[in-house]
């Protein structure tokens, strides 16, 4: 029977193993005098589509509470996801503004925010004080109208004709400003909709100009938000879509209050987004100016109570931040006295790598007793590391440290011949132990020998990624390279992320590049053409840089301290050429998938979600530079002297579905990278109509396939009233309170709503890929004309209006979601779509 009480100083570890060694092909013949329009009619008619499924529709009545189409309706329009993307640059740029003017920020200590604030206000200064004054500006054009005598084509002609000159903004601040001028472009064209279907549809509404002026009291604490990711203090248990919002008009009640999810830290940039949205949301309709007030008072003070309750629960309220712990810990391990434990150091450290553990662990510490859970795990990682505290080995330690990463790393002349660099690996080494014991419950942590095992385990893996190999049994080394993962930058005492001390040169063959896959899914080959304008049928010869974000980076982060060709502080939009290192991408590019790390699907979906233990790498080739379209993408800022106030690298093909349920709608917006367009025109030019139709199969099938089917969950927008998440991915994983449900055995009632939208979205792809065909037999000219646009690539928008059947599956989703009764579930088919609605345009324009 397991031992189930703590001895004061661990198990005997002589029973358990330590990581430690003591020592082409053939084209057919067209046709010349063929023109684009035959040609492709033929081709077409002869190629199969690459799905092969077909639904039969069915039409069933649908009634629901105006307020809730309505609310979700502005919801899904202010939605945009590139937003996120601003938000992300803005803390670049604004954490830029302090970065150079703070030698030692742990020293700092307290100092630090108040500095970090005041150089955050006079950043956002501008940006609010501009902001404020458009808002202004356009709340006072609507004050005296009749909304209801508005039309949407006066509206538009209104916002078309409005030119600001806010003189020298930053590019992520021209963004922002660009962006919530959007949102407010968005408010105002629900308003007019509103009115124009009379107040009594959605009950007594404020007149918009009046909440126009109460969203600007969003934006200041939007971009507190924003300073607060920045520097990482923005807590981790956040509400995700501000569900609590919507439920006096989504009759979601009884759900609202149960749901305790919490985010992890790599969704933050999304929670401020969705957040932000969803209380301009609720300010459109708010019935009076009490509840107006009480909406911008919920948003000022959302995080800061979050905040403090969770240093309540960690214990850390009064705390160090983690970079100060591993400092303070590193310097007591380097005035140790020879034969002195380190358990001690190790006891006092440990509070602040425990507090980075999931809520549910630090919930089971805390049952069991946090100070004999840390009293137990020091005593047995002193055991394990304490030979390498002695100087004597420490020294020897460091040096080989240095020895293997010089090339690589360049370490600071000061750290040559110290023994800091040895309990650095020691510090970050159990860091990481503690980190990666993710299987901790209340009962592993009431039984020692289960707890040991835990640990052991992943201190082996900790100890093989932060010591050098000849220090480590050989089958326990993660590679064959005489190297070591070292945290970065080395002139600050705080770390963003560490760097592999060995460099490797590879040559990409074509079918490799097609082989890997990268962000959204996507092939490397891609990237490497439309980012730096490679041929991939030709091998690509590279040097490889590995990196490790740790807990507090980001991937900008790297550029900023790193000085490769491509890769340094001067390069704008550096950090999108850093990709995800997973055991695919180690085993195919370098040969050693052990030094790989699988991502889940959703942290793929987009560069944003980078946490703690993730891996990534860069491409440093000869000549070869990050291609920046030079467009100005902002139509609020006219005049014939503006320089381009954007900065946005050449972008690969992408995808958008949106299934309006309200509206009885569907779009897909296909976006055309530069690169894939303008192949497409060349050949077409050329009177190539197979080369290029085969090129627009190609790239079509796989976007449809391989961006959207297979990541329907973030690629998908839906829009109806039970799902204020928007996505899938935000959907929460329970089972609602559903009979039908409950008769097949209690299923998830995300697993059939996930189900109907993926069939749902198969038919539409099938659909797409047919209607994009037919598109180039007939209108190939305009493909053209949008290519031979300045701006970067060109998107095919595609909408099904009014489309029959759509009523069926709104009323499975409401019934699903608690609203409604609805009969068997078998009798539901998937409605049929007709001819679309086809749109070109230049750039890439989602929605």
């Amino acid at each position: 029977m397991a031992n189930t009480s703590f001895m004061s100083n661990g198990p005997n570890l002589a029973q358990f193993e330590t990581p430690f060694a003591d020592s082409p092909g053939i084209r057919e013949f067209v046709n010349p005098d063929k023109t684009a329009e035959e040609f492709f009619s033929d081709f077409f008619k002869d190629v199969d589509s690459p799905f092969s499924r077909t639904y039969e529709s069915s039409v069933t009545s649908n009634s629901t509470a105006p307020a809730s189409e309505e609310y979700v309706d502005l919801l899904a329009e202010l939605q945009d996801g590139e937003f996120r993307e601003t938000l992300y640059e803005m803390a670049d740029e604004l954490e830029d503004t302090w970065r150079n003017k703070v030698s030692d920020e742990i020293t700092m200590g307290h100092n630090f925010m108040p500095f970090a604030t005041q150089q955050a206000r006079e950043y956002f200064a501008p940006v609010v004080r501009e902001t404020e004054s458009m808002i202004d500006r356009i709340a006072e054009h609507f004050s005296g109208n009749n909304l209801s005598d508005q039309s949407g084509e006066s509206v538009e002609m209104f916002f078309e004709t409005l030119e600001f000159n806010h003189g020298q903004y930053t590019p992520a601040q021209e963004q922002f400003f660009g962006k919530i001028f959007k949102k407010v472009q968005s408010v105002v064209k629900k308003g007019v909709d509103l009115a124009k279907k009379g107040v009594a549809a959605v009950g007594k509404l404020m007149p918009i100009n009046i909440v126009l002026k109460k969203l600007k009291g969003l934006i200041k604490p939007l971009l507190d938000k924003v300073l607060k990711f920045a520097i990482g203090k923005l807590p981790n248990n956040l509400q995700p879509h501000a569900r609590t919002l919507a439920k006096k008009f989504l009759k979601l009640e009884a759900e609202f209050e149960n749901t305790n999810d919490t985010v992890q830290s790599e969704d933050l940039l999304e929670v401020i987004q969705t957040e932000f949205d969803n209380h301009i949301t609720q300010l459109m309709f708010s019935r009076d100016d009490e509840e107006a007030e009480n909406t911008i008072i919920n948003y000022e003070s959302s995080d800061e109570t979050l905040e403090r309750l969770n240093n309540y629960e960690t214990g850390q309220a009064n705390g160090q931040s983690l970079a100060a712990a591993r400092q303070q810990f590193i310097n007591e391990l380097n005035n140790l006295q020879q034969g002195e434990s380190p358990a001690p150091a190790i006891e006092r450290f440990l509070p602040a790598a425990i507090m980075a553990l999931q809520p549910v662990i630090k919930i089971a510490i805390s049952l069991i007793g946090r100070q004999k859970v840390i009293n137990f795990l020091a005593g047995l990682l002193a055991k394990l590391v304490g030979k390498y505290v002695d100087a004597s080995v420490a020294q020897p330690l460091a040096a080989g440290i240095i020895d293997i990463g010089m090339s690589a790393i360049g370490f600071e002349v000061h750290e040559t011949g110290k023994t800091n660099l040895a309990y650095e690996a020691i510090a970050n080494t159990i860091e990481e132990t503690i980190q990666s014991m993710t299987n901790l419950n209340e009962n592993a942590l009431n039984d020692t020998e289960e707890l040991t095992m835990e640990l052991l385990q992943a201190f082996e893996q900790a100890a093989a990624n932060n010591f050098p190999p000849q220090y480590i049994k050989e089958e326990l080394r993660k590679t064959k390279q005489k190297a070591v993962w070292v945290a970065m930058p080395r002139n600050l005492p705080v770390k963003f992320y560490k760097k592999f001390t060995h460099v490797y040169d590879i040559s990409i063959d074509p079918q490799t590049a097609l082989a890997v896959t990268t962000f959204r899914s996507l092939p490397l080959a891609n990237f490497l053409k439309d980012k730096y304008g490679l041929d991939t049928s030709k091998p690509v010869k590279a040097k490889v840089h590995l990196y490790e974000i740790t807990r507090g980076g980001r991937l900008s982060q790297i550029n900023k301290f790193e000085k490769l060709p491509g890769l340094n502080a001067k390069q704008p939009k550096a950090w999108v050429q850093i990709l995800p290192l997973t055991k695919q991408a180690a085993s195919l590019l370098l040969k050693e998938p052990s030094l790989g790390k699988d991502i889940t699907r959703k942290g793929l979906a987009n560069r944003f979600k980078a946490e703690a233990g993730q891996r990534f790498y860069y491409l440093e080739i000869e000549g070869v530079r990050l291609r920046i379209p030079p467009v100005n993408r902002f139509k609020h800022k006219r005049g014939t002297n503006l320089q381009p106030a954007t900065i946005t690298e050449s972008r690969s093909a992408d995808i958008q579905g949106v299934i309006n349920f309200i509206k009885s709608e569907i779009k897909i917006n296909y976006y055309f990278s530069e690169e894939d367009a303008k192949e497409v025109v060349e050949k077409l030019n050329k009177k190539d109509f197979l080369g290029a139709a085969l090129s627009i199969r190609q790239s079509v099938k796989n976007v449809l396939n391989d961006i959207l089917v297979k990541n329907i969950s973030t690629k998908v927008k839906i829009v109806h009233e039970a799902i204020p998440e928007l996505y899938l991915e935000h959907y929460p994983d329970q089972q609602e309170n559903f009979a039908p449900l409950q008769a097949l055995g209690k299923v998830a009632g995300k697993e059939i709503i996930s189900k109907l939208v993926e069939k749902l979205t198969e038919n539409i792809s099938a659909k797409a890929y047919e209607a994009i065909s037919n598109f180039f037999k007939a209108r190939a000219a305009e493909f053209k004309d949008a290519q031979a646009q300045p701006q970067d690539g060109v998107t095919v928008k595609l909408t099904w209006y009014k489309i029959p059947g759509m009523s069926a599956i709104r009323s499975v989703i409401n019934a699903i979601r608690g609203n409604l009764t609805v009969g068997n579930l078998t009798d539901i088919s998937l409605p049929s779509l007709s001819v679309p609605d086809i749109k070109v345009a230049a750039d890439k324009q989602f929605n």
